[in-house]
């Protein structure tokens, strides 16, 4: 039965989230081998937030990713046992902490990239450059408009 291109779109979404799902699974083991799924999103999270400052809020982690503050809180307290994020005075609120990553963190995360982007870059060695650029564009289209 043909499809239409939506219905066509759908179904290599579907695909493609599904390889994500497990390749995360296998990149949080690379950062930490006690490290789950949804603690390297949080992991992730602090580090995309910090990047233009010194720390974040657990409720700011919290917001990004839809999670229970209970939730997100726990995941940052794993983070911080297993040496990836450290808690920091908010320079804000004296009452309040901050999280950010540690260098073991931000190590570990930036090798997971870099392998990440590697294993992509063979995936498309193929592709005209044209072509690479054009996919990306439609991605950050598709992702853009997403609500």
């Amino acid at each position: 039965m043909p499809r239409s291109p939506v219905g066509e779109l759908e179904t290599e979404l579907t695909r493609l989230m599904r390889r994500a799902r497990s390749a995360q699974q296998r990149i949080a083991a690379e950062v930490h081998p006690d490290l789950d799924t949804a603690g390297y999103a949080v992991l992730v999270t602090v580090r995309d937030l910090t990047e233009s400052s010194g720390g974040v809020r657990g409720g700011e982690v919290s917001d990004v990713l839809g999670l229970h503050k209970s939730t997100a809180s726990r995941n940052l307290t794993t983070l911080e046992e297993l040496g990836l994020v450290e808690r920091i005075p908010d320079p804000d609120d004296a009452r309040a902490r901050q999280v950010r990553l540690t260098t073991q963190g931000a190590e570990a995360l930036e090798r997971t990239f870099a392998g990440r982007r590697e294993r992509l870059r063979s995936q498309v060695a193929g592709w005209e450059p044209r072509d690479v650029a054009e996919f990306a564009r439609l991605l950050k289209k598709l992702n853009d408009g997403a609500s």
